[in-house]
C-alpha cells in the first residue's frame, strides 16, 4: 500500500532545495553574493557575541571586529567561487535540456517534446472547454530538391521553411519537426477558423521564400492540413491523423494550399497548386 512521504523526508528536503536554488538563481550572481556575505557576517557576529557572553571575558568590540575582518575577507571570494559554480551548472543544465527537446536540423522542438506539450494542452482544452487546433506542414516536391541540388540544399531549405513558419506564429504556439520534411504546429485556444487563417499565413510566407544555392535560386512551397479538436475527438493521435488526412487532400488537390479535415467533405482554401 502506498504511504505518503513523512514530513522532513527526502522529497520535502528536495522541494526545499529546489525552492532555495530557484530563489538564489533568481537573485543573480552579484545580489546572491551580497546576500550570502551579509548572512555569514551576521552569523559570525551572533556567534562571537554568544561566546563572549558565555565566557564573560575579552573585549566584545575587539571580538566583533576580528569576526568582521575574517568574514569580509574570506566570504566574498569563497562565496563567489561557490555561487559561480552553481550558476554555471544551472546554465549547463538548461543547455542540456534545450538540446534534449530541440530538433538539431530545424531548431524547432522535436517530436517527443511536442507530444508531451500537446497532451497537456489537450487535457486543458477538454477541462476548460477551450478550442485547440493542429497544423501539419509538408514541403512540396522536397525529394526533387534533394535529387536535383543535393541533401545539403534540402537541409538548408528545410531550415528556412521552419524559420518562416516560426516567424508566422504567436508566442503561445508550438512548432516541432514531426519527421523528414514534415512540421507540426500546436495552436492552443484556437478554433478551426483561426487555425485556417494561421495556416494560410504560413503558406503565403513560405511561398515567398527562396535560397541561393550554388548560383541557383531554389524556391519552396508547402501543403498544410488543419484539424480542430472536437468533443468526439478521442485522442491526440486521432487529431493528428485528421490533420494528416487534410494534408493528403492538400497534396492531392495540387499542393501549395491549405485543407482542413471534415467528416463529410474537406474544406479547401489557399492558392492553386504549383
Amino acid at each position: 500500500m502506498f504511504s505518503p512521504p513523512l514530513a522532513g523526508g527526502p522529497s520535502d528536503r528536495r522541494r526545499r532545495w529546489i525552492t532555495l536554488r530557484g530563489w538564489v538563481l533568481g537573485l543573480g550572481l552579484p545580489r546572491a553574493l551580497t546576500v550570502l556575505t551579509a548572512g555569514i557576517w551576521l552569523a559570525a557576529l551572533c556567534i562571537t557575541f554568544l561566546v563572549q557572553f558565555a565566557l564573560q571575558r575579552g573585549s566584545l568590540a575587539l571580538g566583533m571586529t576580528i569576526a568582521s575582518l575574517c568574514v569580509l575577507t574570506i566570504a566574498p571570494a569563497a562565496g563567489y567561487a561557490v555561487l559561480k559554480l552553481l550558476y554555471e551548472l544551472e546554465s549547463s543544465r538548461q543547455q542540456i535540456r534545450q538540446l534534449a527537446i530541440t530538433d538539431e536540423l530545424t531548431g524547432s522542438y522535436n517530436r517527443r517534446y511536442f507530444m508531451e506539450v500537446a497532451e497537456v494542452e489537450l487535457l486543458r482544452a477538454r477541462r476548460y472547454g477551450v478550442p485547440m487546433s493542429l497544423i501539419l506542414i509538408d514541403a512540396d516536391h522536397f525529394k526533387r530538391v534533394n535529387d536535383t541540388h543535393g541533401h545539403q540544399c534540402g537541409d538548408a531549405l528545410l531550415r528556412q521553411i521552419a524559420l518562416a513558419c516560426r516567424d508566422s506564429l504567436r508566442g503561445t504556439d508550438v512548432i516541432a519537426r514531426l519527421g523528414g520534411e514534415e512540421l507540426i504546429v500546436l495552436l492552443p485556444q484556437t478554433g478551426l477558423a483561426g487555425a485556417l487563417t494561421m495556416a494560410e499565413r504560413i503558406r503565403e510566407r513560405v511561398a515567398q521564400l527562396a535560397i541561393q544555392w550554388r548560383e541557383q535560386k531554389v524556391e519552396a512551397t508547402v501543403s498544410l492540413g488543419v484539424a480542430a479538436l472536437r468533443a468526439d475527438t478521442p485522442t491526440l493521435d486521432a487529431l493528428i491523423h485528421e490533420a494528416d488526412i487534410a494534408l493528403y487532400d492538400a497534396k492531392r488537390s495540387g499542393r501549395n494550399r491549405v485543407c482542413s479535415w471534415n467528416a463529410d467533405r474537406p474544406w479547401l482554401a489557399g492558392a492553386q497548386g504549383t
